[in-house]
């Protein structure tokens, strides 16, 4: 293996291991909402904190159904801590 393969691989592990803690940081989404958030597409708190609030909410509830304690309010609150986060 060349000094480019190698960098080239080292990349995407790194970034797998970064995205896949990230939303984990914010207050209230555990395992079970990073996961319904990755299944519509953010799988970052730097994808999550340039979402519309109102638009998460109708594309979980498209996937998922209506998910018990998760509303519009909750949603507002973490694109805003988002929006403030600093990575840990």
């Amino acid at each position: 293996m060349n000094s480019q393969t190698a960098k080239r691989e080292k990349v995407p592990a790194m970034a797998e291991k970064h995205v896949a803690n990230d939303l984990a940081e914010l207050k209230g989404i555990g395992p079970k909402y990073a996961e319904m958030l990755h299944s519509i597409g953010v799988a970052s708190v730097k994808e999550l904190r340039h979402r519309d609030p109102g638009h998460l909410l109708e594309m979980i509830n498209a996937r998922h159904g209506d998910v018990v304690g998760l509303g519009l309010n909750q949603l507002k609150g973490w694109v805003e801590e988002a929006k403030s986060h600093s990575p840990q």
